[in-house]
């Protein structure tokens, strides 16, 4: 899904880039690969990571692997909720970066690469929140809902976004919140260091 949506989205990239020349307007293909692959590729990736892990490692041997080389339960737990996080942190960094390059290397001008380069840098700084935040919240879920934990990580982020949604502020949702931080990180991309747009 990520390879199909970042290859799509190269190809506008370049089609722009001969219609339009070395100044053609290319960073809301960012924004959207972004948008995307938070919720085809991030947000499953968090409800695989949903499912009660201590039971299924119990199953399969790895807690007495795990406690046999002196890991504690505690410690275990722990890589289980890194390890989402570092997942989900991949799969959206590799075609994020991958797009990024490709868009500063359809630059026109310096100054133009200088702007995408700090705004693909804020991309994959929104890519790192989002995988904190949803390989952190799968692995709570996972852990407290046990049997039931894709179910609780689905209602304590769609319950608050439609909540939010119909008081009108939407950005007190984690959905919300996460497109506040992606658009703070396009704003700061797009304006230069005195104020004036990149």
């Amino acid at each position: 899904c990520a390879i199909l949506v970042t290859a799509g989205l190269a190809a506008a990239a370049l089609a722009l880039r001969a219609s339009d020349g070395g100044e053609a307007s290319l960073e809301g293909l960012l924004a959207a690969a972004a948008r995307t692959l938070t919720w085809l590729v991030a947000a499953p990736l968090a409800l695989a990571a949903a499912q009660d892990r201590r039971a299924l490692d119990r199953r399969e041997g790895i807690d007495a692997l795990a406690a046999a080389r002196g890991i504690s339960p505690a410690s275990l737990a722990s890589a289980r909720v890194l390890a989402a996080m570092l997942e989900i942190a991949r799969a959206l960094a590799l075609p994020l970066g991958a797009l990024a390059l490709l868009i500063i290397a359809l630059s026109g001008s310096a100054r133009l690469a200088l702007a995408r380069l700090a705004l693909g840098l804020g991309v994959l700084l929104f890519a790192l929140v989002t995988a904190v935040t949803l390989g952190g919240l799968g692995a709570a879920a996972g852990r407290i809902g046990r049997e039931r934990g894709r179910w609780l990580l689905f209602a304590v982020i769609a319950g608050p976004w439609i909540l939010a949604d119909l008081a009108g502020h939407g950005a007190w949702s984690i959905p919300g919140a996460l497109d506040a931080a992606l658009d703070f990180v396009l704003h700061l991309g797009h304006v230069g260091p005195f104020g004036s747009r990149a």
